[in-house]
């Protein structure tokens, strides 16, 4: 019990820190809190030692009206599951921009921690759920728990989305052995990518990216050099290195005109705005202590404002070679000028139900921690 009390009260002081810090960027802030646990939530159980649970896929996103989608999954009976019925659902619920249900969607799924959700240019619906990522049919309405879902391609444990900031193309890559299978290295990759902005979405196939845009993808071009390669979507073999000084970074493209460097530096605290050129457009470096997380950002569809991950460590030793303890993790949110627009603490431990999507106008945040979403309001 005493356990008990202590962990609310950290909760509630670290609400209230995280609050008094965002509101320190706005004169008018509003922040919406939607319990999930009344909606049917539960955590997922623990991946247990040795297990692999597969790709994570998002889990909350914003669409035009401002509109909150978050995704969860939960068993729905505790019979004894079979290949074909696991017992398992994916539900999708959206909240009006002041916390009401007004969609209430459940697929079937084989998976706890590979399902996820997706919005297109047009705010449809897509869902990463039974091996499958599927697209909502609008024709005669949702019908909440009744939609009908069309399977474009198959999305399998160890399948991997990424999408365009425009969010008019997701690009869907499998590889067809597991990472735990002997025959690991004989597997066969396959690579799709969907154009979401054509009705029904148009599936092309040998189109593949992991960072990408509409028309290109990006990564490192080496484990030994800095600089950034980036390929036409649907042309792999075709890429130009840019020479961007990565310093040991993550590359992240807002657009084709703005790419996002997370974690550039020795001790991985700069972020910074570049051109494809090379010109720095702003560069920013995090407070001793602090490590940008470069595996996780999101931004508006026009490059304007974008969100990541600040981790704070203390403690450890390089020179003895002992680890750090993480102490705290925010969210940093800045516009394409370097302004900071709000500094939300988020807990310390990562987990497969976190995540957090700006909106396409990048004035709304939303945060899905702890089966919790905190909708943050940004002038």
């Amino acid at each position: 019990m005493y356990w008990s009390w202590r962990r609310k009260f950290a909760a509630f002081a670290v609400l209230l820190f995280g609050a008094s810090s965002f509101y320190a960027q706005s004169q008018s802030p509003k922040v919406l809190k939607l319990n999930l646990e009344d909606y049917g939530w539960h955590p997922l159980p623990k991946e247990q030692r040795g297990e692999w649970g597969g790709t994570r896929s998002r889990l909350v996103s914003i669409d035009h009206l401002g509109r909150v989608l978050v995704g969860f999954t939960v068993r729905e009976n505790f019979s004894l599951a079979t290949r074909e019925k696991s017992g398992l659902s994916f539900h999708i619920l959206r909240f009006t921009p002041d916390g009401k249900v007004d969609l209430s969607l459940v697929l079937p799924t084989n998976s706890f921690f590979t399902n996820g959700l997706y919005l297109g240019p047009n705010d449809q619906i897509f869902a990463r759920a039974n091996g499958t990522l599927q697209l909502m049919s609008e024709e005669g309405g949702p019908r909440k728990e009744g939609a009908d879902w069309r399977s474009l391609v198959l999305c399998p444990k160890n399948c991997s989305i990424s999408q365009s900031p425009s969010r008019r193309t997701l690009t869907v890559d499998t590889y067809s052995k597991e990472m735990s299978d002997p025959e690991y290295d004989r597997g066969i990759r396959t690579n799709s990518m969907l154009d979401a902005s054509s009705t029904p979405p148009r599936v092309v196939k040998d189109c593949s990216g992991a960072i990408i845009t509409d028309k290109f993808s990006y990564q490192s071009s080496d484990g030994i050099s800095t600089d950034v390669l980036r390929r036409p979507l649907c042309d792999q073999g075709h890429g130009v290195e840019l020479p961007l000084d990565m310093r040991g970074g993550v590359v992240r493209a807002l657009n084709d005109e703005v790419l996002l460097l997370l974690g550039t530096g020795k001790e991985r605290r700069g972020v910074e705005l570049v051109a494809p050129d090379g010109q720095i457009k702003f560069r920013q470096e995090m407070p001793k202590h602090d490590v940008v997380d470069g595996n996780w950002e999101s931004s508006d569809e026009r490059g304007d404002r974008f969100a990541f991950i600040v981790e704070t460590w203390r403690g450890g030793s390089s020179i003895l070679d002992i680890s750090g303890k993480r102490v705290a993790r925010r969210i940093e949110v800045y516009t394409d000028t370097g302004q900071e627009l709000g500094s939300i603490p988020v807990s310390t431990i990562y987990r497969r139900e976190f995540d957090f999507s700006l909106s396409s106008d990048g004035h709304r945040l939303a945060i899905l921690d702890e089966g919790v979403v905190t909708v943050v309001d940004m002038q």
